[in-house]
């Protein structure tokens, strides 16, 4: 376990964030935090990306097989 130092503001946002989240701990805010940060970096990462149509349909039918709906 590790220990942090934060200011005064950045603990009562954390604290309000606790409460809007529902966490049981700091821990998992900050848990949290992180997964949406490394959300928002693929999903920037994604609109950068350009493919073709054709690409485009192969990619949506290859997650569709993936996630059991295509065949």
């Amino acid at each position: 376990m590790k220990t942090i130092a934060v200011d005064e503001e950045t603990w009562r946002k954390l604290k309000k964030l606790r409460e809007r989240l529902r966490a049981r701990s700091y821990d998992e805010v900050i848990d949290r935090l992180i997964e949406l940060w490394h959300k928002n970096e693929l999903a920037k990462a994604a609109e950068e990306m350009v493919y073709s149509e054709e690409d485009g349909e192969k990619l949506y039918h290859y997650l569709l097989v993936r996630k059991g709906e295509g065949g």
